[in-house]
């Protein structure tokens, strides 16, 4: 048994620290600072562990609570040892500042208020390969079963998609006035609208040769509702 492990610190992570955008939508691997999670910590830094599609609920809002793992500095960790143990965590290396090791403690874990993750600041977004290896150490510890990462990829690959789609829709409507919420929401009507024989554009996210269509849909989509929303101010 032998799981999987980083080469650069940086492949681990979308954005971190002022790059993070906060219009980006909530996603697993996402890290808060200073977020209480009840029976595990009064304050601390958070890792979400929920899929983005269980911590939300009707028109793509987010439910009350969403599930979290602590997370706090370590002591030194080689990244060799990462394939053959250390299975209780995920490695965060260079998460606040380059050489300090920081790790989700995946044993910790607990659901925190949606409105304290969404009032506190982001740290940081791990990658897609991130993404993965996270969700590959959290199976592995719940389950004993090793899931490669690019089986997480070819599951997951839509869901990163989405989520970007969002980002983006987000950044044009809420330039023109919208809440992130509104955002979310209008975002959510378009792609699951019927375009036909019960065929949705979220439903093609999952078609890797239909991805590009998507993208320009709701890229123009979203300069509609914009142009919309700028002329109702």
């Amino acid at each position: 048994m032998s799981l999987e492990t980083f080469e650069k610190p940086g492949d681990l992570y979308l954005a971190r620290g002022e790059d993070v955008n906060p219009l980006r939508p909530l996603f697993t691997g996402d890290v808060v600072a200073n977020l209480a999670i009840p029976g595990v910590q009064e304050v601390g830094m958070a890792a979400v562990v929920a899929h983005p599609c269980s911590m939300r609920g009707k028109e793509a809002q987010l439910e009350p609570r969403v599930l979290v793992a602590a997370v706090a500095e370590s002591g030194k960790i080689g990244r060799t040892a990462w394939a053959g143990g250390n299975f209780a965590l995920m490695p965060l290396p260079d998460l606040v500042e380059a050489g300090q090791l920081c790790v989700a403690r995946l044993d910790d874990i607990g659901k925190a208020l949606t409105a304290d993750i969404m009032a506190g600041v982001r740290v940081a977004c791990l990658s897609p390969f991130g993404v993965n290896l996270l969700q590959q150490r959290f199976i592995w510890r719940l389950t004993r079963h090793q899931v490669p990462t690019y089986l997480l990829q070819e599951v997951s690959a839509h869901v990163f998609e989405e989520a970007d789609l969002l980002e983006e829709w987000s950044d044009t409507v809420c330039a023109a006035g919208a809440s992130p919420e509104q955002a979310a929401a209008s975002f959510e009507a378009f792609v699951r609208a019927d375009r036909g024989g019960g065929s949705t554009l979220q439903g093609d996210l999952r078609d890797p040769q239909r991805r590009s269509t998507v993208r320009s849909a709701c890229r123009a989509e979203a300069e509609s509702v914009a142009e919309k929303s700028s002329s109702t101010r």
